[in-house]
C-alpha cells in the first residue's frame, strides 16, 4: 500500500496547477489581450516589385485550369482515337453485303513436275552416297530436314483433302516448298 501512495504522490508532482486553464483562457482572450498587441505592431508596405516576384512564383488558378484542360483534352483525344480505331476495324471486317460469297482457287498443274521430281531424287541419292563416304565434309542433317519437310507437306495435303484449303494452309505449303528447294540447292552445291 505504501508503494501505491508513493506513486500517487510522485504523479501529483507532474499535474498542472488548478488555475492553469483559466490563465490560458485569459491570455487567449482576443479582444482584451491580442488585439491591442496587434494594433501596436508597425505597418510596413513592401515595394510593388516584390509583390510582382511573389505572384510570379505562385501557381495561379488560371494555370491550374489550363493544366486541367490539357489533361481533359488528352483523355478526350485518346478516347476518340480508341473509338475511331474500333469503328475502323469493325468496318474493315464487316462484310459489304449479306449475300453469300463464293470463292474459288485455281491450281495450275505443271507438266515438268515429274522431271523435277526425278532430278530432286538424283540429287538426294548422290548426296546420301557422299554423306555416307565423307560424313565430316557433308552435313547429313540436310537429309533429315528434307524428309521432315516431305512428311509435313503430306500432312498438310491430308488436311486440305479433309477440310478444304485456306490461305494459311496454302502459305504453309509454299514455305515448305521453298525450304525444300533451298535444301536441295544446298545439297547440289555440296556434291
Amino acid at each position: 500500500m505504501e508503494d501505491f501512495n508513493q506513486i500517487k504522490l510522485d504523479n501529483q508532482k507532474y499535474l498542472p496547477p488548478k488555475d492553469l486553464w483559466s490563465k490560458i483562457e485569459f491570455d487567449l482572450d482576443y479582444q482584451n489581450n491580442i488585439k491591442p498587441l496587434l494594433d501596436q505592431l508597425p505597418e510596413r508596405m513592401a515595394p510593388p516589385h516584390i509583390w510582382g516576384e511573389i505572384e510570379k512564383n505562385i501557381p495561379s488558378a488560371r494555370m491550374r485550369l489550363i493544366k486541367k484542360k490539357w489533361v481533359v483534352q488528352t483523355v478526350a483525344a485518346t478516347v476518340l482515337l480508341a473509338i475511331g480505331f474500333g469503328l475502323g476495324s469493325w468496318f474493315n471486317n464487316k462484310p459489304l453485303n449479306n449475300t453469300p460469297q463464293l470463292g474459288y482457287t485455281q491450281v495450275n498443274t505443271i507438266s515438268y513436275i515429274e522431271e523435277d521430281q526425278e532430278s530432286i531424287n538424283e540429287v538426294l541419292d548422290e548426296y546420301v552416297k557422299k554423306c555416307k563416304y565423307y560424313p565430316n565434309e557433308n552435313s547429313c542433317s540436310l537429309v533429315n530436314d528434307f524428309t521432315d519437310l516431305v512428311s509435313a507437306k503430306a500432312e498438310l495435303e491430308n488436311i486440305i483433302k479433309r477440310m478444304g484449303n485456306s490461305d494459311n494452309i496454302m502459305q504453309q505449303l509454299r514455305r515448305i516448298e521453298l525450304e525444300k528447294t533451298r535444301i536441295i540447292r544446298n545439297m547440289a552445291q555440296r556434291i
